[in-house]
């Protein structure tokens, strides 16, 4: 049986393991990857006030070969 590999990735505690859409034959391959996604990672302040609804957080993660 041939193994492939995955990358799982997780931002905090309070949100879900993430799987990255790409598959891996290697551990090898998977770890440069996971570390090409990490660099990739782009972040966003938000000023929101205090008496607001709930947000909608969407999470779109995107795999460089």
């Amino acid at each position: 049986m041939k193994k492939v590999y995955t990358v799982w990735i997780k931002i905090d505690r309070t949100l879900p393991w993430i799987e990255l859409k790409e598959s891996y034959a290697s551990e090898s391959e998977a770890k440069r990857a996971a570390r090409l996604a990490i660099k990739d990672i782009r972040t966003k302040i938000v000023n929101v006030s205090e008496k607001r609804k709930a947000i909608k957080a969407l999470a779109a993660i995107r795999t460089i070969n």
